[in-house]
């Protein structure tokens, strides 16, 4: 039940923001008053004119699209000019080429290495063993994790999709974006040019401020239910792991320390410690994906 009732609310949630967010990637930048276009071809899309400052180059047409730049009201067509040479919804090369989604960074090795940690690491984690022993028959096991592969499937890739969604919201291009000045320009060779600090807030805020409201509160508790799963199964079997392989090798010295009611004793009161060693590590992790992979 407390499965259900997260899955239903991460896909559900999913699928409306999919079908409600916008579906063209950006087209090239149209700039603001000052831009300097990176080739003559955008420039006499937007009708670019003579750059004041900069020779030989066309820059933004401030008095047909921003008459008053102090007054955003007289401003019809401007953006933070994050995609000078416009976007694509799908990079297909993003996880082959590092330069890829240039000018905005690609994650391409911590990408791979969460693949493979998490893709690997996981098969000896043991919270996931403890949920393959604990049940009825081997078969059930063996299906049980078919099931959980196909459910990973299905919630996992539209999840995916709400980065995307995000970005459209509280990317580069928005009115909420924050860049760190002239970080970029040997990159592009542009005259100008800075990286776009990412929002760390910005899922919660897509899920909190533009999803609907009972659908961005139901995901979130997904999310938080999926995390105390993964939280308390990997505490218990901790416990588990502490009374069945280290106590009990002290049996051999002590009997009672062996006997299966002291055994389940030591497990509960060995979470104590657990919780609250796992507690002082995570407070040292700000993101929680990156832990989960540190911790795998």
């Amino acid at each position: 039940m407390q499965g259900a009732v997260g899955w239903s609310g991460c896909i559900i949630c999913c699928f409306w923001l999919i079908a409600n967010a916008k579906h063209d990637a950006p087209p090239p930048s149209i700039g603001f008053p000052g831009y300097v276009y990176p080739n003559e071809e955008i420039a006499n899309l937007y009708d670019g004119v003579a750059c004041e400052f900069v020779e030989n180059a066309l820059c933004y047409n401030a008095a047909k699209y921003c008459t008053d730049p102090s007054d955003p009201g007289t401003c019809e067509l401007i953006d933070n000019g994050a995609y000078p040479f416009g976007d694509q919804r799908v990079f297909g090369d993003q996880m082959t080429d590092a330069a890829a989604l240039t000018p905005f960074p690609n994650a391409i090795f911590f990408n791979w290495a969460t693949i493979f940690i998490l893709g690997f690491g996981n098969l000896a984690a043991l919270d996931f063993q403890a949920r393959c022993m604990a049940a009825k028959s081997p078969q059930v096991a063996t299906y049980g994790c078919l099931i959980g592969g196909c459910f990973t499937f299905f919630i996992g890739v539209p999840f995916a999709y709400l980065g995307a969604i995000t970005r459209v919201y509280y990317g580069p291009d928005t009115a909420r974006a924050e860049f760190d000045a002239d970080t970029c320009l040997g990159i592009l060779g542009l005259p100008t040019c800075g990286a776009w600090v990412p929002d760390d807030l910005a899922f919660a805020k897509l899920l909190t401020h533009e999803s609907n409201a009972f659908l961005g509160a139901w995901c979130l508790i997904g999310i938080v239910a999926a995390s105390m799963s993964t939280a308390d199964g990997a505490i218990l079997a901790m416990g588990t792991v502490w009374s069945n392989n280290v106590q009990r090798q002290f049996g051999k010295y002590y009997p009672a320390l062996a006997d299966s009611d002291n055994l389940l004793l030591a497990a509960r009161l060995s979470t104590i410690p657990f919780s609250l060693a796992a507690t002082i590590i995570a407070s040292r992790v700000q993101k929680t994906g990156y832990l989960l992979v540190v911790a795998l």
